[in-house]
């Protein structure tokens, strides 16, 4: 083999053992904050967003299933987009919309991301739908998520 050709080779396997390294320790760290829903807010005068996260020990695939599910069985709820190959929903619930992203970290890890849009800063804060949309997926898997203190 000549030295060009070797020097690629171990290039590429440095780049490949790396790559690999850098997922599982984001898995593991993934893992360590699990079943834990972080939440960001930001109201304004004009609107904001609200956006939580959890990571929680499941089956990607089956997590999108049973959040798809979950949202047909309320009428309230129209599924505006849906693309399991993405991990990507999107819905409209009167005025309100909001998005989910579904992510495998590994087999049987997955993140899940929910943002909405809110109203403006004088309107009453409700039960953000943003948790309870986790919290409801959570229960169907039998995982007790917990709300992160701000």
């Amino acid at each position: 083999m000549c030295p060009n050709r070797r020097s690629a080779a171990f290039v590429l396997a440095l780049f490949l053992i790396l790559t690999a390294s850098v997922r599982a320790q984001w898995v593991l760290a993934a893992r360590a904050a699990k079943n834990e829903i972080n939440r960001m807010t930001q109201r304004s005068a004009s609107g904001g967003y609200d956006i939580a996260t959890v990571v929680i020990d499941a089956d990607p695939s089956k997590v999108y299933d049973k959040t798809v599910e979950l949202l047909k069985a309320h009428p309230e709820v129209k599924i505006t987009k849906e693309d399991k190959q993405t991990g990507t929903i999107e819905i409209q619930k009167g005025k309100q919309v909001a998005g989910f992203q579904i992510y495998a970290l590994g087999d049987k890890v997955t993140q899940m991301i929910v943002a909405s849009g809110v109203g403006k800063s004088k309107e009453p804060d409700q039960t953000p739908m943003v948790v309870e949309s986790i919290i409801r997926v959570c229960t169907e898997f039998n995982v007790k998520c917990t709300v992160q203190p701000d």
